[in-house]
């Protein structure tokens, strides 16, 4: 701990500092005639030092916003399309999963039919006409009985 604590005070002893210019941005007005070639401003080196960083700096900063905005915007596309996706899927499966089950039952169904084949057509046949014979007597029964 001891030599930790050595090298940060040597550290902070023997540092040496570095000084900005303590020029500070200057602009100066020049009239046609004074002399310089044209009429305009003139900036001295720090002034158009300043300018020009300040016009990377906000080209830069405008990049970055596009970049995140962009960024941030496809992210948000991708989760949805993601989302979508997975709902897709996920629906699918619980379709397949029905058709599976429907026709496992069509299968069961069928076998259950083949095995034991519908013989018994005449004895409908038979039912209907006795029931028929039936129903027809019991009518003309009671059209008699009204009539009395």
């Amino acid at each position: 701990m001891l030599k930790l604590w050595t090298i940060i005070i040597i550290n902070l002893a023997f540092t040496s500092f570095a000084y900005a210019q303590d020029e500070t941005p200057k602009m100066t007005s020049v009239a046609k005639g004074e002399p310089a070639p044209f009429g305009g401003t003139i900036f001295n080196a720090t002034a158009m030092a300043t300018l020009i960083a300040q016009t990377e700096n906000a080209r830069q900063e405008c990049k970055l916003r596009e970049a995140f905005i962009e960024d941030r915007e496809k992210s948000k596309c991708d989760l949805a399309v993601g989302n979508a996706n997975a709902a897709l899927t996920g629906i699918q499966q619980r379709h397949d999963s029905i058709m599976a089950i429907k026709d496992e039952e069509i299968n069961r169904l069928n076998k259950i039919a083949l095995s034991k084949p519908n013989a018994y057509n005449h004895w409908w046949f038979a039912g209907g006409t006795v029931v028929g014979i039936v129903t027809s007597v019991v009518i003309f029964y009671a059209a008699v009985e009204t009539a009395r």
